[in-house]
């Protein structure tokens, strides 16, 4: 009887965020959820640089409202404050963190973009980013891990250019 209560959106969600692929990412240690409630979902991402084993972890924000035929709002967070931090400055980050973390508004707005990468529900539109790069977009057949996925890779390359700072 509560599932009627359920819309189709959070049921597609939890479906994911149950499923092995998801799962096997929080086995891995690769993510984290740190708080759900539907639509808002706060993860913690932890990649890692092979050979130093070195790790760097980043709290993003995922809104899923309207999942999956709408992609994800994504943007980093900061979990305690509740709230977005302020971009990295350059030169402390790597230049992909740097990049895809950099303030930026929506299209004829003045509110904050979120994560600037393909994927990311907002920026897909900016700058004819869906048209460049139909590979990385979402599609609503794609899973929440494609999106975890790129997050990982993004916090491991952050990791491996920490590693390589600290050895410089």
């Amino acid at each position: 009887m509560a599932d009627e209560t359920i819309s189709a959106s959070q049921r597609s969600l939890e479906a994911q965020l149950n499923s092995v692929r998801f799962q096997c990412g929080v086995e891995e240690g690769r993510w984290k959820v740190l708080r759900y409630a539907f639509p808002v979902l706060e993860v913690r991402v932890t990649g890692r640089e092979p050979y130093s084993g070195k790790t760097a972890s980043l709290d993003f924000q995922l809104v899923c409202d309207n999942f999956p035929a709408a992609g994800p709002f994504v943007q980093r967070w900061d979990h305690a404050a509740q709230t977005r931090p302020p971009a990295p400055a350059n030169g402390p980050t790597s230049p992909g963190v740097f990049d895809a973390l950099k303030d930026w508004t929506r299209d004829g707005t003045q509110e904050h973009g979120g994560i600037y990468r393909a994927w990311q529900r907002y920026a897909a539109l900016h700058n004819g980013w869906a048209a460049k790069r139909p590979d990385e977009v979402w599609r609503r057949d794609r899973h929440i891990t494609f999106i975890m996925e790129h997050l990982y890779a993004l916090v491991s390359e952050h990791a491996a250019w920490l590693a390589r700072s600290c050895a410089a």
